[in-house]
């Protein structure tokens, strides 16, 4: 059976759609756990979504489908299946002045995006051949300007959007895609396909290890945000895969220090430009690193749909060059607004002086400003801290500091094995963030079991306490190259 996730994945990619039907084994329990995670949000904002439709019923397959089809009204979940077509919907609702049936695609999403479109034309396409008369296609998405307030107000969370014109022009291209999609699912050997923006666009694809497996450590994949599509495929008409072998004139301005540090194994560092830069620095140091956990549907009143939750914080603390490094923490463990009780916290540690340190300070800053909003005898408080927070990763973003090793990123992730190598975040049971941001629900949810519970709590003392480490030693690193 062709479905609609077929589809979009077939438009994404052909190779992708025929090895998640072939090739299911490639996919790590990692990824698995991950894509299970994005179902069940997407799941509860589907059933918010059902709350717009009071007298709505939910449909048991295809033959239940057929039974609800009859009686008119609204029906959840309805599927039919057409030849090798199987198509479920989100909402379909039957209009009785037109006598046709309109369909209604809930997404978690904050804006309408292309591929939704994409998706209601698989759905009208299915519908149609299944012989039912296709009315208004309308897209159900978050409100990202919705502030909750009590009981959620569905009326207010969704926008309704109908996208009629936009998909009915996409029916011939539908048609045709499909029939190409089903010939490839056919085929006993995966697609020959060139890896380029489909790696990454429109979502992240679950087989690009697979499929770039074979490739030099040192290729033109490794930094494939820093070409456009059309030079990938310039530089891969001409067999070019290693960076070694790129030609100069390939490169953008911005990204030259950076290539010459890959190709050449070189190491590029502007000593004044740093200093310039640490001397923005003024003790007492604050080194402050934050969790976070969002969600489409609010949990607590005063925020927006996918706004922070600060669950967490650590903060490494140097009075004076030659004083002790102190270190503190906050991590929640009740599924109740952590706002007033974080900032309390901090508000007794950060004094009225002094730069605070982050990494990528912009998103600190935000979950700062948030905070201020919801508890405003904090807000004074929270503002003063972002008009002293320095952000450390400008020294590798703006390229006064590069290694071969980076790959043009400024990410923690990629500065820290470099610099201080002996700490590493492989060795933690969480070592990224959006791991973090899940098990911090897992545990507060009431879903895990006691032991659980307590395992989830000292991972998590440990991953954020090496995001605020790892900044101390770096900074440590930067001055002695600087002396």
């Amino acid at each position: 059976m062709l479905t609609k996730s077929d589809y979009i994945r077939y438009l994404q990619c052909p190779k992708l759609a025929w090895l998640n039907k072939n090739r299911p084994d490639l996919i790590s329990d990692e990824i698995k756990a991950s894509f299970a995670e994005i179902i069940k949000k997407g799941d509860e904002v589907e059933r918010y979504a059902y709350k717009l439709f009071p007298n709505g019923k939910l449909a048991k397959g295809e033959a239940g489908t057929k039974e609800l089809m009859k009686e008119g009204g609204v029906i959840f979940q309805p599927t039919v299946i057409s030849g090798e077509l199987h198509c479920r919907a989100d909402i379909i609702a039957y209009d009785e002045e037109s006598k046709a049936w309109d369909i209604y695609e809930v997404k978690s999403s904050t804006q309408e995006k292309t591929i939704h479109e994409y998706d209601l034309s698989f759905q009208k396409f299915c519908f149609e051949k299944a012989g039912h008369r296709v009315g208004k296609l309308n897209l159900v998405h978050i409100n990202n300007e919705y502030v909750k307030n009590g009981a959620i107000d569905v009326q207010e969370l969704f926008k309704i959007e109908d996208v009629t014109a936009d998909v009915t022009k996409l029916a011939s291209e539908t048609k045709v895609g499909i029939a190409s999609l089903a010939k490839i699912l056919k085929g006993e050997t995966e697609p020959s396909i060139r890896p380029v923006k489909q790696c990454k666009n429109p979502y992240v694809c679950i087989f690009k290890d697979y499929c770039l497996r074979d490739l030099p450590a040192k290729s033109i994949y490794s930094i494939i945000g820093k070409f456009s599509e059309k030079k990938m495929n310039q530089l891969l008409d001409a067999g070019i895969v290693e960076i070694e072998n790129v030609p100069e004139e390939f490169i953008s301005e911005s990204f030259k220090k950076h290539f010459h540090a890959m190709k050449y194994d070189v190491v590029s560092i502007e000593k004044a430009g740093i200093k310039n830069e640490l001397e923005q620095i003024a003790y007492p140091i604050y080194f402050l690193d934050y969790e976070t956990y969002a969600t489409a549907i609010p949990i607590f009143d005063g925020y927006r749909p996918y706004q922070n939750i600060v669950f967490q914080y650590s903060l490494h603390i140097q009075k004076s060059a030659d004083s002790k490094l102190e270190h503190f923490s906050f991590l929640a463990d009740k599924l109740t607004d952590p706002t007033r009780e974080m900032a309390n916290s901090l508000k007794k540690l950060i004094g009225k002086k002094g730069t605070l340190i982050a990494w990528n300070m912009g998103f600190e800053q935000g979950c700062n400003e948030g905070m201020g909003e919801r508890a405003e005898e904090f807000r004074e408080f929270f503002a003063d801290i972002n008009e002293r927070m320095y952000d450390l990763m400008s020294v590798f973003k703006k390229g006064l500091y590069i290694h071969k090793d980076f790959c043009g990123s400024a990410s923690l992730k990629k500065v820290l094995p470099v610099l201080v190598p002996s700490l590493s975040y492989g060795e933690l049971n969480i070592h990224e963030g959006m791991t973090a941001s899940n098990s911090w629900y897992e545990m507060v949810s009431g879903k895990a079991t006691e032991k659980r519970q307590k395992e989830i709590y000292a991972d998590l003392l440990k991953y954020c306490k090496l995001d605020t480490l790892a900044m101390v030693e770096i900074l440590k690193e930067l001055r002695k190259v600087i002396k």
